[in-house]
């Protein structure tokens, strides 16, 4: 845990007051306000798949709510007194709920631009974009002090395995339903 503590002092020993103000601007995508907007996103672009979205959202939230409680791992500022709390956080550390979150909505919004009609490279610029998204929000939530390298590695894990099985769920389903006639 010590090398992941170095991680955070590390952010923090080299960071400004703009640095820290722009990953609590970031931080924000890996909350409430990235979900309004991946939900909209998905919404008009595909109904069916924004409600599946919020499905998997509100399931994905209560496992992490679960999982941080079994687990009960302690903020990094609260057991390095020299780790400052600029997130202004409280509760147990392990799976990242932001990292979760952001990973869920990155991998669903991945999903969307690959059944869509645009080039090849602009699917891979938008795939790039994603990933440099979800590595954004889980360093935010190091520069801020609130997580360590592994609960951030958790949560991109647990968004990402929900989010695939329900995209998977949501293909072979409305692959059946098209060849049945449901879906047009």
């Amino acid at each position: 845990m010590e090398f992941e503590a170095n991680i955070i002092r590390f952010f923090q020993l080299n960071t400004s007051v703009g640095f820290v103000t722009f990953f609590n601007f970031i931080t924000l995508f890996g909350g409430l306000v990235g979900g309004i907007i991946t939900f909209i996103i998905l919404f008009f672009n595909n109904k069916k798949l924004s409600y599946i979205f919020l499905i998997t959202f509100a399931i994905a939230s209560i496992l992490n709510t679960i999982l941080k409680s079994i687990i009960a791992r302690e903020r990094p500022f609260e057991i390095y007194k020299d780790i400052i709390n600029y997130g202004n956080e409280d509760g147990f550390s392990m799976p990242s709920g932001h990292s979760m979150s952001a990973s869920l909505y990155a991998t669903f919004l991945f999903y969307l631009n690959l059944k869509s009609k645009k080039s090849n490279y602009t699917k891979s610029i938008c795939g790039i974009c994603l990933f440099i998204f979800v590595g954004l929000i889980a360093m935010s939530r190091m520069v801020l002090g609130v997580h360590f390298l592994t609960d951030t590695l958790a949560g991109i894990i647990e968004g990402f395995l929900l989010a695939f099985t329900a995209c998977f769920v949501y293909n072979k389903l409305s692959k059946k339903s098209i060849n049945k006639g449901f879906l047009k």
